[in-house]
C-alpha cells in the first residue's frame, strides 16, 4: 500500500502580546477609584482555575501585592470544580504545577472540597467553596475564550469561574446535569448578589497563547465583559485551516492543552451530536501529556488511539471528571492499535488512492503554528496567504515501534 508525502507549513498568526502583564495589571488596579478595594484587614479570597494560562502566576501576583498594599490579607483558593481528583489536596497539586503556590505568592493557598449552598436559579443549585464563602471578599480572575460546551453568549471567562470554578464538584455537577448552556450570567447575578466580589481580572490571549490584555473588571460588568470578550477571543483562535479532510492526527492531548484534552472549537468539528449533513473526519490521538497525569478526559472525542495513551489512563481521574461534565461519551476508549502505522493503515486501505489521501498532522490544540500536510492539500494551502509551506516533502517513514518519523518536522523553527 502507498502513503502519502508530507511538508511543514507554518500559519502566521496574530502575536500582538502585553510585554509585562504584571505591571499592565498592577497599573491597571491602582488606577481605579479607591473605591475597588479599600477594606483593611480584610481577608480576600482569590481564585485560581486549573487551566494552563500564560503569565497567571504573576498576573496573579499583581493583584496579592495590590490588595496587599491595601491592607488586606489575601489567600489563593483553587476554583476548578472537580479536577485535580476532586480533593482538596489534588487541587494544591495542580496549582503547584502551575507554578501557583505560596512560595510564589507569597500567601496561602487555602484548599478544601467543602461547599456552602447559596441557594437556586431556575431550578439549578448554587454552591461556593467554603473558604472562599468565608472571606471578607472574593476576587476573580480567569481568562475569556470560547466554551466547547457552553454556547450561549457567555462562556469561558469571569462568570463561569464564579459559578463552576469555585462552586467544586458540586457546582459543576449541578450545571453540567440540568443541560443549560446558558444560565452561566444568571447565577453570576445570584453569586455577586450574595458574596461580596469585589472585582474581576479578566485575561485575553493572542493566537499563540500569550496575554494579549489584561483587564480589571468590576462586579456590575462581569456578563458584559464576557460576551464582549469570547466573540474577540474566537476571532483570535487559530483553526485548522482546511475543512475537507480524510483525517487528523493530533499528537498528544491533555489536561494542560484543554478542558476535554483536545480544543473543538480549534478542530472545528465535535463527536457530541451527529449533525445532519456533516460528515464526521476520522480523529486520531497518539499520546497523553504527562501533566494530565493520567486524565484522558475527551479520549471519547478521537476515533482511534495507540496501546501506550490507553495504558497510561486514570480511570478514578478521568471518569470523577466525566461524570461531572454530564458528556459520558467524552471517556469512551477508541478503537486501539499499537502503533500509528496501524491506525494509518485502517484509514488508508479503504483509500482507492492512499497516497492521495488529505490528512493534517497537528501537535495539539494548542500550537497550530506549524503542522504537517499531506500532498493532496498543497493547492489549498498556497492560496491561502497566512499559510508558508517550510521545509522539503517527506516520505511517510515509521520508527522502529511504528510509528511516524514526523516530531523533528512539527517542531522545527
Amino acid at each position: 500500500m502507498g502513503y502519502p508525502k508530507w511538508i511543514a507549513v507554518r500559519q502566521n498568526l496574530d502575536r500582538k502580546r502585553l510585554d509585562d502583564p504584571y505591571l499592565s495589571t498592577y497599573n491597571q488596579l491602582t488606577a481605579q477609584p479607591d473605591g475597588l478595594f479599600a477594606w483593611r484587614d480584610a481577608r480576600i479570597a482569590i481564585t485560581a482555575g486549573s487551566r494552563y494560562i500564560s503569565n497567571l502566576t504573576s498576573i496573579t501576583k499583581a493583584v496579592v501585592d495590590y490588595i496587599s498594599s491595601k491592607g488586606g490579607h489575601p489567600f489563593l483558593v483553587p476554583a476548578m470544580g472537580s479536577h485535580g481528583g476532586a480533593t482538596g489536596r489534588g487541587q494544591i497539586k495542580v496549582l503547584e504545577e502551575m507554578g501557583l503556590t505560596e512560595d510564589t505568592l507569597g500567601v496561602p493557598v487555602v484548599s478544601s472540597m467543602e461547599v456552602v449552598r447559596l441557594g437556586a436559579v431556575e431550578g439549578i443549585p448554587v454552591y461556593m467553596d467554603g473558604n472562599a464563602h468565608a472571606a471578607d471578599g472574593v476576587v476573580v480572575i480567569n481568562r475569556i475564550k470560547p466554551h466547547q460546551v457552553f454556547k450561549g453568549e457567555i462562556q469561558s471567562g469571569l462568570n463561569k469561574m464564579l459559578v463552576v470554578g469555585l462552586g467544586k464538584k458540586e457546582g459543576a455537577d449541578a450545571v453540567h446535569a440540568s443541560g443549560r448552556t446558558d444560565v452561566l450570567g444568571a447565577m453570576g447575578d445570584f453569586i455577586r448578589s450574595a458574596v461580596p466580589v469585589i472585582f474581576g481580572v479578566a485575561i485575553l490571549e493572542n493566537s499563540y497563547d500569550e496575554t494579549r490584555d489584561v483587564a480589571v473588571v468590576t462586579p456590575d460588568a462581569f456578563k458584559a465583559f464576557d460576551a464582549a470578550w469570547v466573540k474577540e477571543s474566537r476571532l483570535l483562535m487559530p483553526k485548522i485551516p482546511i475543512r475537507k479532510l480524510d483525517m487528523v492526527i493530533v499528537e498528544r492531548m491533555g489536561k494542560d492543552i484543554s478542558g476535554s484534552g483536545m480544543d473543538t472549537n480549534v478542530i472545528g468539528f465535535t463527536r457530541r451530536l451527529v449533525v445532519t449533513g456533516q460528515v464526521a473526519v476520522p480523529l486520531a490521538v497518539l499520546e497523553l501529556t504527562e501533566k494530565s497525569e493520567g486524565n484522558a478526559m475527551g479520549i471519547g472525542l478521537a476515533d482511534f488511539t495507540t496501546r501506550r495513551l490507553v495504558e497510561k489512563i486514570d480511570y478514578r481521574a478521568t471518569y470523577t471528571n466525566v461524570l461531572a461534565s454530564g458528556v459520558y461519551s467524552a471517556g469512551r476508549i477508541p478503537v486501539t492499535f499499537e502503533n500509528e502505522k496501524e491506525i494509518l493503515d485502517a484509514v488508508l486501505h479503504k483509500m482507492e488512492h492512499p497516497e492521495k489521501a488529505r490528512i493534517i498532522r497537528i501537535k495539539n490544540t494548542l500550537e497550530l503554528d506549524r503542522f504537517l500536510v499531506t500532498e493532496a492539500l498543497i493547492g489549498e494551502v498556497l492560496e491561502q496567504k497566512q499559510l508558508e509551506v517550510c521545509g522539503e516533502w517527506t516520505e511517510t517513514c515509521f520508527d522502529e515501534i511504528g510509528d511516524m518519523v514526523a516530531d523533528g518536522l512539527i517542531s522545527a523553527s
